[in-house]
């Protein structure tokens, strides 16, 4: 009897000295997960997640830290793990055992954004990239129905547009010319500049992938012209079949007519890209007039051949494109008999060609190279045409009569080091430019202006949270004096999603040829260019504040933004007598903006609305003779799942918009441009699988057609008071056809 009682007593003892020691292992049991994105294995933070322990079936919930890392206590039971996070797709997984993991998370198409390399050492996210860097995805090029960059741009926050239907489009950034916005295309700037501005209406979006837009100074990477922003277009590259064919045919019915075919093929040697095609438009008018136009013909012909290959530790591209525009001016039949009459021609020549070499070096060092030449020629021819007889004669004035030629060498190369999660990044390089114009009208008949540079920046980044990014470029320019051009960008992702950039950059831009010598005069023009002016300089302070929100599997994303800019010796047109202009040096120039911006992101819906405020000024002291303008912009897309139909809507209201200029004896006056409203709506349906493609909308809903303006440099001998702005409203209709072959 005593020796059971002993025996019961151990028995207890043991059984409390294991619970002792098997419980607290039961708590302190641990699954610990690291998340990481399947293409750059960088650490996804904040990632929601939701298990269930399969022992007792309950199901519990959390996020990762900021470095993507979670401690799950599964109390000796095997866990099952669900992670469902917006931009990825859904990940499964059941753990058995204690320890540590590391699960990866592939992209979810629907949501991945299209990787930024403007003024970028590689390749990255935007939300990653520590410069602000808008993107127009190809999908909202197709849903716009955008035939040019000028349609893309229309509708674009900050952006305003122009229209001269002679020297082409204009624009402005952030209440800067469009002279101080580079143009690029992939990386290689675009040359012929009328009137201070790039014909957006010239750059097709044929085989274009998407297009990227930084405000604000770049003038460390890309240098002069670079002082409001840069606007780069770049074109497809990928090919996923061995044959790849897109057929588009578009319909408008103010006139345009338009066709475009594209081919890739993909063989052993390298992936060939061919494009061609035509736009036409036979010109416009909202009043009873036959021969005479507002709205010029216009026939543009276009093409490029695109070769990319493998080459050793190389990968080529090589890009030849051309693009041969006319514009026919028909003149009003001449009193008293009305039998002839004065009509003009303007053709214009792109013939662009680049090779571009990039190769990933050891211990993740990049080198890319790029050299390229661009041709930029334009021709005016003037004749007296009989109707009666119908011939047309050559007018022998010489002024009447002209061809000018630019063209420009490019020559650019970087050096980067880019590791990811590294403390120190770093890019150097070089930047060549030579552009030499000829003409008769041009100094001398010839004039060349050359830009040497070298440029340095580096991203330090202390933890994954900061990153700071300073530059400093110099350069070297025949006609100029430079300066050199420093920058400081700064980047902090905060704890839910925030992120803050905030940045200072110095511009400077160098009179171009054309400000400086050329001059272009006929019935409607009389600009005449200026040898003593002087360099532009600038500085440019910018903060953005963004979060992102995240509910279920949608995506908010709210910002605001503010930009302030200070221009010494800005250049601009000037009436100086008899409705004869100029250019001409502004002192002193400033413009402040602030913006706030909301984007919505669902499997259904893509919105965003953009509202922009921007004041300027030419009081250095003081914001005396201020005036603020601002813009709404707004863009919705809706997919009716059902039928798989796309409808989406753009809209963009402009106030009374107030700009400064100089008059004929020296004084700087006001000059404004009345408010608008413009409305676009499209729908889109995709049919046999995606082969075809149809598109049809209105353009234009409000019926605008003509701005009126007060106090503007006019440079139309005209003096008309108001400005060509858009041809009504109208319909149009686009197909597309789709065929691979693999």
């Amino acid at each position: 009897m005593e020796l059971k009682k002993v025996s019961i007593k151990c028995i207890f003892l043991k059984a409390l000295l294991l619970s002792v020691l098997f419980i607290p292992a039961l708590c302190f049991a641990q699954v610990n997960i690291t998340i990481l994105s399947e293409v750059d294995k960088s650490p996804i933070p904040y990632t929601p997640l939701r298990w269930k322990l399969l022992a007792t079936q309950q199901i519990l919930q959390s996020q990762s830290n900021e470095k993507g890392e979670i401690s799950i206590y599964s109390q000796g039971s095997p866990l099952e793990l669900t992670i469902s996070y917006l931009g990825y797709e859904i990940k499964k997984d059941t753990f058995f055992k204690d320890g540590n993991y590391s699960i990866y998370l592939n992209q979810d198409l629907k949501y991945l954004p299209e990787a930024v390399i403007t003024d970028q050492y590689t390749a990255t996210n935007p939300e990653k990239s520590i410069l602000k860097v808008i993107v127009i995805d190809e999908k909202k090029i197709k849903a716009m129905a955008a035939v040019n960059l000028n349609d893309v741009l229309s509708n674009q926050l900050n952006i305003k547009l122009g229209q001269d239907n002679l020297l082409g489009s204009t624009m402005s950034l952030m209440g800067i010319s469009g002279q101080n916005v580079k143009i690029l295309i992939d990386g290689v700037p675009v040359i012929g500049r009328q009137n201070g501005n790039i014909d957006l209406s010239q750059i097709n979006m044929n085989d274009v992938e998407h297009i990227e837009i930084i405000e604000g100074p770049v003038a460390v990477a890309y240098g002069t012209n670079a002082l409001a922003g840069a606007i780069n277009i770049i074109t497809k590259k990928k090919q996923l079949h061995r044959i790849e064919t897109n057929v588009s045919l578009y319909y408008e019915t103010s006139g345009k007519y338009n066709a475009a075919i594209n081919l890739g093929l993909r063989k052993t040697n390298g992936v060939y890209h061919f494009s061609l095609g035509r736009n036409y438009f036979n010109g416009w008018t909202d009043t009873a007039q036959v021969r005479y136009q507002d709205w010029k013909p216009k026939e543009q012909y276009f093409g490029r051949f695109q070769y990319l290959r493998k080459i050793g530790l190389f990968d080529l591209n090589l890009k030849s494109e051309l693009l041969t525009e006319k514009i026919t001016n028909k003149g009003v039949p001449r009193m008293p008999y009305k039998e002839t009459a004065f009509d003009e021609y303007y053709t214009t020549m792109r013939f662009d060609n680049a090779i571009t070499a990039t190769s990933k070096l050891p211990k993740n060092r990049y080198l890319n190279l790029i050299a390229a030449y661009n041709i930029y020629t334009r021709t005016k021819n003037r004749y007296l045409f009989n109707r009666v007889t119908l011939d047309k004669t050559l007018v022998p004035e010489t002024n009447e009569q002209d061809t000018n030629v630019f063209n420009n060498f490019v020559f650019r190369g970087t050096y980067t080091k880019s590791l990811l999660n590294a403390k120190l990044n770093y890019q150097v390089g070089y930047d060549i430019n030579r552009e030499t114009g000829t003409g008769k009208k041009i100094k001398d008949g010839t004039s060349t202006i050359g830009d040497y540079a070298g440029f340095l920046s580096m991203e330090i980044s202390p933890n994954n949270n900061f990153t700071l990014k300073p530059g400093i470029r110099y350069a070297y320019n025949t006609a100029f004096k430079t300066i050199p051009l420093p920058s400081l960008n700064i980047k902090y992702s905060g704890k839910k999603h925030y992120t803050f950039r905030t940045s200072y950059a110095r511009g400077f831009r160098a009179p171009d040829l054309k400000e400086l010598y050329l001059y272009f005069v006929d019935v409607n023009h009389n600009v005449i260019g200026n040898p003593n002016l002087k360099p532009e300089k600038s500085n440019n302070f910018q903060l953005s504040l963004s979060k992102k929100y995240i509910i279920k599997k949608n995506m908010l994303t709210p910002e605001i933004g503010m930009f302030y800019n200070s221009i010494d010796q800005r250049i601009i047109l000037t009436n100086v007598q008899n409705l004869t202009y100029t250019y001409q040096n502004l002192d002193f120039f400033r413009s402040f903006t602030s913006n706030f911006a909301l984007a919505l992101k669902t499997d259904k819906i893509t919105a965003n609305i953009g509202y922009a405020m921007n004041t300027i000024s030419t009081d250095k002291n003081s914001f005396s003779n201020a005036f603020t303008n601002y813009e709404v912009t707004g863009n919705l897309s809706y997919l009716w799942k059902k039928i798989n139909l796309t409808s989406s809507l753009f809209s963009k209201t402009t106030s009374t918009t107030t700009t400064f200029i100089i008059d004929d004896i020296g004084k700087t006056k006001q000059s404004k441009i009345d408010g608008y409203s413009m409305l676009d709506i499209t729908f889109s349906k995709p049919f046999y699988a995606g082969k075809f493609i149809v598109a049809a909308g209105i353009k234009n809903l409000t019926g605008i057609t003509n701005i009126q303006t007060t106090g503007i440099a006019n440079t139309h001998g005209g003096g008309s008071t108001a400005m060509l702005f858009a041809t009504g409203r109208t319909f149009f209709f686009k197909l597309d056809y789709y065929f691979t072959k693999k």
